[in-house]
């Protein structure tokens, strides 16, 4: 069986929204401009243009606000095997070996588990680790730890640097198949 990469995954929830969110405005622009100028005969091309822009702007609000919210308009995602409390010590000594201070905030949550917060002063990035279940083995009931970092430097050396000593904390294993 071939190894799966294990590396950061990037997400640049903030372009993504941006464009699902210009794509509505455009088509409800078209469908608009359509109906006014060509009357009755446009009717039905606007209103299916009207309804497609009015899903994907629900889609978008829905789906991209509160990840926006959570993890900010760029992050880096890994899954780890390890615990709640093993990922955040892993994040806590990679800063602790950039010199720095960290601190843990526990988010109010219905959760179990709530997630955890490590920022450090002078640190842009911030991360979030919360317990979930892998998408590829969910099905097993196995609960994975999502590391996420949020960050303004997306190829900073800093930022770079500091993914690669979490990732190496966190020790080799790799996400299920999926």
């Amino acid at each position: 069986m071939a190894e799966r990469s294990t590396e950061w995954a990037y997400s640049n929830d903030g372009r993504i929204a941006f464009v699902f969110l210009g794509l509505a405005i455009v088509l409800l622009a078209i469908g608009l401009m359509a109906v006014t100028a060509f009357g009755s005969d446009a009717a039905n091309g606007g209103v299916a243009l009207l309804a497609i822009a009015m899903f994907l702007l629900v889609f978008s609000v829905l789906v991209f606000v509160p990840r926006l919210a959570r993890r900010g308009p760029s992050s880096f995602s890994f899954y780890s095997r390890r615990s709640l409390d093993e990922a955040v010590k892993a994040v806590r000594e990679a800063i602790e070996a950039s010199g720095r201070t960290p601190r843990v905030d526990v988010v109010k949550s219905r959760s179990d588990h709530p997630p955890r917060i490590v920022t450090a002063e002078g640190i842009q990035a911030r991360f979030r680790i919360e317990v979930t279940r892998h998408p590829a083995g969910a099905e097993g009931g196995l609960e994975w730890t999502e590391i996420v970092e949020s960050s303004a430097s997306r190829d900073g050396a800093e930022a770079q640097a500091l993914r690669k000593k979490v990732r190496e904390r966190l020790g080799r294993e790799s996400p299920p198949d999926g």
